[in-house]
């Protein structure tokens, strides 16, 4: 029983010392890293990212893309471009063709096969598929 009782009080003992060593730990805060979160160093002040928002140009984002593949498909006569998505490398690019209704299949194809080498030619590093709506 002596025993037992001192196996247990050493236990206290050492899991109440390993709790007392928090502020080594990674992600553990201290009151003056909180009370400091708003303050930038002076070496930090003038440098910005050229990713912040004040900052969103022609090359931020897939925009310049966008702009370029639907340019290049209405440069087909009597296509109007309803919808483009993109994701990683593959674009899908929606269209509707002035009467598109009278169209047979095989017309339907060949027009699509024309505005996806038109727009391939534009940015040539998607996979581009089409649909006429």
């Amino acid at each position: 029983m002596k025993r037992f009782l001192l196996v247990a009080g050493m236990a206290v003992v050492l899991l109440s010392a390993c709790g007392l060593q928090g502020d080594k730990y990674q992600g553990m805060t201290s009151r003056d890293d909180i009370e400091n979160m708003g303050y930038n160093n002076e070496v930090t002040r003038g440098q910005e990212s050229p990713r912040s928002m004040n900052k969103v140009g022609h090359t931020w984002g897939l925009k310049q893309d966008r702009e370029n593949m639907k340019a290049a498909a209405q440069q087909l006569s009597g296509v109007e471009v309803k919808r483009i998505a993109l994701e990683a490398n593959q674009a899908w690019v929606t269209v509707h063709i002035k009467g598109d209704e009278d169209l047979s299949k095989e017309e339907r194809s060949d027009w699509e096969a024309q505005i996806q080498e038109a727009v391939y030619q534009a940015v040539p590093r998607y996979d581009i598929h089409v649909k006429i709506k």
